[in-house]
């Protein structure tokens, strides 16, 4: 039987646990128990969300050489906070939990020094937010200075059990610590828990989304499957994709895995997104600049994305706004735009309009080059290439 704190999404992600909606909210931890006091790894059953007058004793979170037992942050450890949230773009999930919470300790944060740390603490626990919320920002700062405190049991470990932090928040707050610390395949596992409400989704998946850049700022690489992590977090969460940014990036991210896949996920989109991701989809196949740094032995090849994107099943609507892009717009200046634009014609019998193109040349290959194609559809047609609107 499976356990009430079985992390669901683990291994490669498959979510299975996960059931109805998933609910995105921009407000504190304290909404990660659902509203209507069900399970969500079991619809049926009772939520177990923590007493506020638990029985068993409670360490006092107020008391700050009790928590910290005279650890502090030492140099070396801010360094390394400082060069993770340069990574990050300027900012750690931690610092974005305190701004939610409402909590002025941003510029606290590392702490520089043991005063530093103690008024950090302060700010945490004088804030007007739930208990749950404090011993969280609390249980996340003791997850950095754990590595001094040598214990069996981990330092932040200990602390969660002494202030009876239920097992969600403690799994949602370390997914927040692993994010930060940039280790992206410890943070999905936790961060795709069944029983957490997603929060901050979109700049989680942005932060996926550009790991492995982060990753090669500092100097490290990542791991060899770290590229399924942003598709495993978005089949998990289902983040809104409201971040025009962050939306941009997961189109070129699913353009460059599957061109078939990503077509289906623009239909699934708002229509006024739709033109602009089908822009995206034709940059990430044809343009040049978007296959820089691919290799050259990669299995998907462009020229096999190209084939996929010609066969696709585009809409009239949709067949007219390719064309004009390819034309007209941005996208004839892609490699081969004018090419795609004449397979498409002749892979939808536009034979018609082939035979009286007069602007496509293209190179030779193999003694054939457009014009032979051309004209040959032409004598094939006969008078009907005069037609107009003629489909095969």
């Amino acid at each position: 039987m499976m356990s009430e704190d079985t992390v669901v999404c683990t291994g490669w992600y498959s979510c299975s646990g996960r059931q109805g909606n998933i609910h995105v909210t921009t407000r504190a931890l304290d909404l990660v128990c659902a509203d209507d006091n069900t399970s969500t790894t079991n619809p049926g059953a009772k939520q177990t969300c923590p007493d506020s007058s638990p029985t068993a004793e409670m360490l006092d979170v107020e008391d700050f050489d009790a928590v910290y037992r005279g650890l502090n942050y030492n140099e070396g450890l801010v360094q390394e906070i400082q060069s993770y949230r340069t990574a990050l773009g300027g900012r750690t999930y931690f610092e974005r939990l305190l701004v939610l919470l409402q909590i002025k300790g941003s510029k606290l944060y590392p702490p520089k020094s043991p005063q530093q740390l103690q008024d950090l603490h302060q700010r945490i626990v004088s804030a007007e937010t739930t208990l749950h919320n404090k011993h969280c920002l609390v249980f996340y700062l003791l997850k950095d200075l754990s590595p001094q405190h040598h214990d069996t049991t981990e330092l932040s470990e200990a602390f969660a059990k002494e202030v009876h932090l239920e097992k969600r928040f403690w799994t949602f707050v370390e997914g927040l610590w692993f994010l930060d610390h940039l280790q992206f395949s410890t943070a999905v596992g936790h961060l795709t828990h069944p029983s957490i409400i997603p929060t901050f989704p979109d700049e989680i998946m942005h932060t996926l989304l550009t790991g492995g850049d982060k990753l090669s700022s500092l100097g490290m690489g990542g791991g060899p499957k770290d590229d399924v992590l942003a598709l495993a977090y978005y089949n998990c969460v289902k983040p809104p994709l409201e971040d025009e940014k962050t939306r941009v990036e997961f189109a070129k991210y699913l353009a460059g895995r599957n061109v078939t896949d990503m077509y289906d996920w623009i239909h699934n989109r708002p229509e006024f997104e739709q033109k602009p991701l089908l822009e995206i989809l034709i940059e990430e196949t044809l343009d040049h600049n978007a296959w820089a740094d691919r290799s050259e032995h990669d299995v998907y090849t462009r020229d096999a994305k190209a084939y996929e994107l010609v066969s696709l099943p585009f809409s009239e609507e949709e067949e007219e706004f390719i064309e004009r892009f390819l034309t007209e717009g941005r996208g004839r200046t892609f490699p081969n735009a004018q090419d795609l634009v004449m397979m498409r014609r002749i892979s939808t019998g536009k034979l018609a309009d082939v035979a009286s193109d007069v602007a496509t040349r293209g190179r030779r290959l193999d003694g054939v080059n457009w014009d032979l194609l051309k004209d040959g559809v032409k004598r094939g047609l006969g008078p009907r290439k005069d037609e107009k609107d003629f489909i095969v």
